[in-house]
């Protein structure tokens, strides 16, 4: 039992990847217009509700989230994906939208920190990536004391 729900997982960190690397190189095309955007914006709505139930888990808070997402490897795939999906948002005009993806991504790759038991697998790049936005991401009481337990152990 315990290895299909292991399986299920790696399926969906799987699909998760080819979402997020799809967004990038969609990104990284200078050449790509808001109408080529649309649809993989679309995509990532549904990879995002059915991967995540994100309907829901976007109603709770980060560390309510980060209980009912464990994993933290689930977790980091589901704020990498928003991070992604906060860039998109950007390219299309959608600021406000973005930025707080960009936080909420911020706030559960945080939390994913704080449960991962194996610090090698805390994902700092992601986290130093929604640090140096512009506009910086605003830290509530609990992310800040997060990152700075993060800082310290470092």
């Amino acid at each position: 039992m315990q290895t299909d729900r292991y399986d299920w997982l790696l399926v969906q960190l799987d699909e998760v990847g080819e979402a997020v690397s799809k967004i990038a190189a969609a990104l990284l095309d200078v050449e790509v217009d808001q109408e080529q955007l649309l649809p993989l914006d679309q995509q990532t709505d549904a990879l995002l509700e059915e991967v995540f139930d994100h309907g829901r888990i976007a109603l709770v808070d980060a560390r309510t989230a980060a209980m009912i997402l464990r994993p933290p490897s689930r977790i980091r795939a589901y704020a990498q994906l928003l991070a992604q999906k906060s860039r998109l948002l950007h390219e299309l005009g959608r600021v406000q939208a973005s930025h707080a993806l960009a936080g909420r991504a911020l706030a559960l790759q945080l939390e994913a920190a704080d449960l991962e038991t194996d610090p090698e697998k805390v994902d700092h790049a992601a986290i130093e990536a929604l640090l140096d936005r512009d506009p910086p991401l605003h830290l509530g009481a609990r992310q800040q004391q997060l990152l700075d337990a993060l800082d310290g152990s470092e």
